[in-house]
């Protein structure tokens, strides 16, 4: 990975992620196959391919030259980082080569002239950004950014932008704790577990594991875009707003008389004599 700027006479600086950021680093394909073979309509696709995930979609389709690779979406010479984050707020399909024959169940979606290579959907398909796999970095973040403005209440720009600190953030805290960790076990060996200078670098491989923690819980926070679609949880008032449409007002039904029911029975359990273990007379 290239970082921002360049070292004196023009050399590029090299900078490598660390363990936790490429935990990240990825693109979760789902591989779904059809559910029968019946040539289906565009909607019904797009249905089978979401398969009852509400996030928008993002449909890759392999061929010959790719081989299962992901090179229709991502940049041979630029960093990928900020695809690979944004494709988290996305259901990622990975398709077989074979949808674009004419028999195939999923053919709808690539029914034209020149099948597109890659696709950025909205959920339910009203909104299909097609693309030949050779487009720009920047053409496919802003169809990425368009497509989850559309789905998602929260600014995906904005939290991507802070998302990709956190994963500095991550980086120098894992350097911290490899060169921590490295003398923690030089100072144990040498001095023993007790020791005063092994402690105090045991209380500092313990605070960077905190930071990074508060660090990973701050991640999770801002990455809930909220889906405009999801259900509105329930609240408490919600809950007892249920269990008053439930007690009707003659007090012999409903809730309370549920209630009722399952008291009776354990009330009767309980009036008879509890069986006794027989005591062992040989003691």
């Amino acid at each position: 990975m290239r970082g921002p700027g360049g070292a004196a006479g023009g050399m590029a600086i090299t900078y490598q992620r660390q363990e936790t950021s490429k935990k990240r680093l990825f693109i979760d394909w789902k591989h779904p196959v059809p559910l029968g073979e019946e040539k289906l309509d565009l909607q019904s696709v797009i249905k089978e391919l979401r398969s009852g995930d509400q996030r928008p979609l993002l449909i890759l389709r392999d061929c010959e030259n790719c081989k299962g690779r992901d090179d229709a979406i991502l940049s041979r010479s630029l960093n990928n980082d900020q695809v690979y984050l944004a494709t988290h707020w996305f259901h990622c399909v990975k398709l077989d080569r074979r949808v674009i024959e004419p028999t195939h169940p999923w053919h709808a979606l690539f029914s034209q002239e020149k099948p597109p290579h890659l696709i950025v959907a909205t959920w339910d398909g009203k909104f299909i950004d097609p693309f030949d796999g050779r487009q720009t970095q920047r053409t496919l973040m802003l169809s990425l950014n368009r497509v989850l403005k559309k789905e998602y209440k929260l600014d995906a720009k904005r939290a991507l932008s802070k998302w990709l600190r956190v994963l500095s953030k991550f980086d120098a805290i894992d350097g911290r704790l490899i060169e921590l960790k490295r003398q923690l076990e030089h100072a144990t060996l040498k001095y023993g577990k007790s020791h005063r200078k092994t402690s105090k670098l045991q209380k500092n491989v313990s605070q960077k594991e905190r930071e990074l923690k508060l660090a990973i819980a701050a991640e999770k926070k801002l990455m809930n875009l909220i889906l405009r679609r999801a259900p509105k949880q329930k609240t408490e008032a919600d809950f007892d707003a249920e269990a008053a449409d439930l007690v009707k007002p003659n007090g012999g039904s409903g809730l309370l008389d549920k209630i009722r029911k399952k008291e009776v029975p354990a009330a009767k359990k309980s009036s008879k004599p509890q069986d006794t273990i027989p005591q062992d007379k040989g003691r």
